[in-house]
């Protein structure tokens, strides 16, 4: 009785740590640059605004490394080797045109407790300076 008991428990301990865990996504974009060649690379968790009121990146979105240096990202290609670096799974990719620029998406998922739990590892600006 004992063993089906501690059984029980073990199974309903295992279900509900299953249970706490939710899938979180991540939208990669690439656009075109307005001068020059090359894309501009933009991680969307869906959290914030891309963009200040004056048309920049946002310090939220802008990724460093250990040292506080912004990441410049090279390539869709570059971008998403970042990601799975940190865990995320590739899930699929499309393009479109807006007010005639290209537009590359690649959307990521992570299965994570929370929102933090996904980005762990990815450091932005803000987090960097807030430390």
């Amino acid at each position: 009785m004992k063993r089906i008991v501690l059984t029980f428990f073990l199974c309903m301990i295992t279900w509900l740590g299953f249970a706490e865990t939710r899938r979180y996504y991540c939208e990669v974009k690439g656009i075109e640059k307005e001068l020059g060649t090359g894309l501009k690379i933009i991680f969307d968790f869906g959290e914030n605004a891309s963009y200040t009121i004056w048309g920049s990146l946002s310090s939220k979105l802008k990724f460093v490394d250990k040292n506080g240096e912004i990441i410049n990202f090279h390539s869709m290609v570059d971008a998403a080797n970042y990601m799975v670096e940190k865990g995320w799974i590739f899930q699929q990719a499309h393009s479109s045109v807006y007010s005639g620029k290209y537009i590359e998406c690649w959307i990521f998922y992570k299965d994570a407790t929370s929102p933090q739990e996904a980005k762990k590892g990815i450091l932005t600006e803000k987090d960097f300076k807030s430390q």
